[in-house]
């Protein structure tokens, strides 16, 4: 296999004649059999470098990546080019899972994607291990890295995948690392042998604006008239995203949020919405972008200040994906910069956190040497009032346990509604004829549901029963209350998955040197940030050293680059008659406070 021959894949199912940067490089090695990592920017076109080895192979390509929504656009992309491509996805039971291997095996599947959680399953495993793979493609692999910003402990099942599978090359890429998340990948995934592919972190079509303002809310309003096109405004909290949002539609500009709390049809109707420009922004938390492929988002604004310069930058990629100039809007003030060196003040004590542990476990009844595989849902605020902690505490708390392997943090999941039926038939016909109708029903459709929980339709059994859903959920909770059947429905709440069995008081000491590593990356990631807000350097020069990579000349389009030093006097006292006010003028002008006295 050669690079012209991969060329050839590259015109027959894209139509381009050839690649983009270090696509070819990346591309090259990978179809030699070389274990290869890529580091390209958003929108560098990473999926292209597994995809074309993976048809170049004779046998299958396994894709690991982290969220549903990205390997669905991946998996569709592929079938829409006429590649066969499988998603595993939803629960399976050994005879499906054995139907899903016999397709992969006779079907000439190419493509086979997974979440890194299945790989924990040893039928799974056992499946893989006599499937014909011919190379393995793990996707945004900083996931893996427990020093970087977005660490997933399922990532580190594909250990469990690499001493399976030893001799399928493996080919990991992702957008961004630090010196520390790259060394942590290349042990993890044990390719010390890889080719490291790195391109410049720049993307000079970005035009980045970092502005100081004591009022993000005036100059959020001024700034969106003037904005072509469609994108994407980021906020911390679900909350501040709806106001946002309904903030900027009373003003006239049409606009959805996004929030992972949100129900799955809202999900549904504003993200498309957004993607086929019905509103001009899409408000949301960071569980938005990941996975969208919309090429002309022309602007991207942080509400808040992100914790992590990694958070920032790979945001910030979503935004001109197409190549076409496109700006970028970090709006903070003062209390963005007391509450990040507030959460270095307010990092956590060794003691304080296995406290926090025991006290959790105790209260969930959780003994010692159990609790594998056990979910506790909980909301954070309550969770927080019961132990009495300060939210951004609790959370670092949770977070450090998460690091530490003994439970994988889920920020939110929506439990889908249940019903088991616990009573029998002859207590059903002793109940109004509608009650019996509704349970003889269930139990035709649902005939498990009689030893364990299993999922309800409600829209359907409402419809059935000519009821609201609002009202059919009322009547399911009248009859958990009898005793007739146990119902639980549908919630949206925080999660905690037990990874490990609850250890003793002694095993459960934190390593004074993990603990320390911990505190150092926390503190590097918020002490990056802190120096990005109130550099005055180059803000791509400020990226590029965060990154450990050289820096280049000034980009000339930044906020900083393109600073106003000195104003023009005429023209502040012109905007001033016009009814300016003196932040729109510092706004506006890209100059200080102090420099517009002066």
């Amino acid at each position: 296999m050669t690079i012209n021959d991969a060329k050839k894949v590259l015109k027959q199912y894209w139509g381009y004649d050839d690649f983009r940067g270090l696509q070819a490089d990346i591309i090259r090695t990978a179809v030699s059999g070389v274990n290869t990592v890529g580091l390209l920017p958003t929108g560098g076109g990473k999926s292209i470098c597994y995809q074309i080895p993976g048809l170049l192979y004779p046998g299958l390509t396994i894709v690991i990546s982290p969220l549903v929504a990205l390997m669905e656009d991946q998996h569709n992309g592929l079938v829409d080019r006429g590649i066969k491509s499988y998603h595993f996805k939803g629960s399976y039971t050994p005879r499906k899972l054995d139907e899903a291997f016999r397709n992969l095996r006779y079907g000439n599947y190419k493509f086979a994607f997974f979440a890194p959680e299945r790989i924990s399953n040893p039928l799974f495993l056992e499946y893989l291990s006599h499937a014909d793979i011919s190379l393995l493609a793990i996707d945004e692999a900083h996931c893996i890295s427990q020093w970087g910003f977005d660490f997933r402990p399922s990532y580190l099942n594909v250990k469990l995948l690499r001493e399976t599978l030893p001799e399928v090359p493996v080919i990991a890429l992702t957008a961004s690392a630090t010196k520390r998340v790259k060394r942590d990948m290349l042990e993890q995934l044990m390719i010390a042998d890889a080719e490291v592919f790195e391109g410049s972190i720049r993307r000079p079509n970005l035009h980045l604006q970092a502005r100081f303002t004591p009022n993000k809310e005036r100059q959020l309003l001024r700034l969106i008239p003037t904005l072509p096109g469609t994108g994407i405004i980021y906020a911390k909290t679900r909350r501040t995203c709806e106001k946002l949002s309904q903030l900027l539609s009373e003003e006239g500009h049409p606009s959805s949020y996004y929030h992972a709390g949100l129900e799955d049809d809202k999900k549904s109707a504003h993200s498309k919405a957004w993607l086929n420009n019905q509103v001009k922004a899409m408000v949301a938390t960071t569980a938005f972008g990941m996975g969208i492929d919309k090429g002309d988002v022309k602007w991207v604004i942080h509400w808040d200040a992100p914790d992590t310069l990694e958070g920032y930058y790979q945001e910030v990629g979503r935004a001109g994906r197409d190549g076409s100039v496109s700006t970028t809007y970090l709006l903070f003030h003062q209390y963005d910069i007391a509450r990040l060196r507030k959460a270095i003040e307010e990092l956590p004590e060794v003691r304080a956190v296995e406290s926090f542990y025991n006290k959790f476990c105790s209260r969930e009844q959780i003994a010692y040497g159990s609790g594998e595989g056990h979910k506790v849902s909980f909301s954070i605020l309550e969770l927080a009032k019961k132990h009495q902690l300060p939210i951004a505490q609790l959370l670092s708390y949770i977070r450090l346990i998460q690091h530490r392997g003994l439970w994988q943090f889920i920020e939110s999941e929506r439990s889908v509604p249940k019903i088991k039926l616990t009573s029998q038939l002859h207590v059903w016909e002793r109940l109004p004829s509608k009650d019996y109708e509704l349970l003889i029903a269930m139990y035709r459709l649902y005939p498990h549901a009689a030893d364990d929980f299993v999922r309800i339709d409600l829209t359907r059994f409402a419809g059935m029963m000519q009821q609201t859903k609002a009202d059919f959920e009322k009547r399911l909770e009248l009859l958990h209350e009898k005793g007739i059947l146990e119902f639980a429905p549908e919630q949206s709440a925080s999660a905690l998955l037990f990874t490990q069995p609850r250890p003793g008081a002694k095993a459960l000491k934190f390593p004074a040197r993990f603990i320390d590593a911990w505190v150092k990356s926390k503190e590097e990631r918020t002490e990056g940030m802190l120096t990005f807000l109130e550099s005055d350097s180059c803000l791509f020069q400020e990226i590029e050293m965060y990154f450990g990579q050289t820096n280049g000349a000034p980009c000339g389009t930044c906020s900083n680059c393109t600073r106003n030093h000195y104003p023009d006097k005429d023209q502040v006292e012109r905007m001033q008659k016009e009814g300016a006010r003196l932040d729109d003028i510092w706004f506006d002008l890209n100059c200080s406070p102090d420099e517009l006295k002066s």
